[in-house]
């Protein structure tokens, strides 16, 4: 059983999710796969006052979601829950448009060095060799 410190810090996680879901309606889910922790601190300075970056476990998504359907049946929570899959997060546009996120997104693309095991998001080619 966890420790009542680590539920309260669950249950503020719970209830500031679900208090972004219902009272900012604007909203983009995120990718975060390889996406270096330099550049989400970049991105969260450069969003500081217009947007709320907003990460976490998907089964704590997962579960104040499902704790926001209940308490909020018509705010489309449980669509929401159903497509939570990867490494995936929010950025809640408070004070901004959603194309000044993307903008600010777009300029903090970097390529990612190559990983075993890990699929390549663009196709290449290599020619035969001796």
């Amino acid at each position: 059983m966890p420790s009542a410190e680590k539920l309260a810090k669950k249950q503020k996680y719970f209830d500031k999710l679900v208090d972004l879901c219902v009272n900012t309606p604007n909203a983009l889910i995120i990718c975060a796969d390889f996406v270096a922790s330099t550049q989400m601190q970049d991105i969260r300075m450069e969003l500081r006052g217009k947007a709320q970056v907003l990460m976490g476990k998907n089964t704590m998504i997962r579960k104040a979601l499902e704790m926001g359907h209940l308490a909020h049946p018509d705010a489309g929570m449980d669509v929401l829950r159903s497509n939570i899959r990867g490494n995936i997060g929010f950025i809640f546009a408070t004070n901004c448009q959603l194309d000044d996120i993307r903008e600010v997104l777009a300029k903090h693309v970097r390529d990612s060095a190559a990983k075993s095991g890990q699929m390549a998001k663009a196709n290449l080619g290599l020619p035969a060799g001796p």
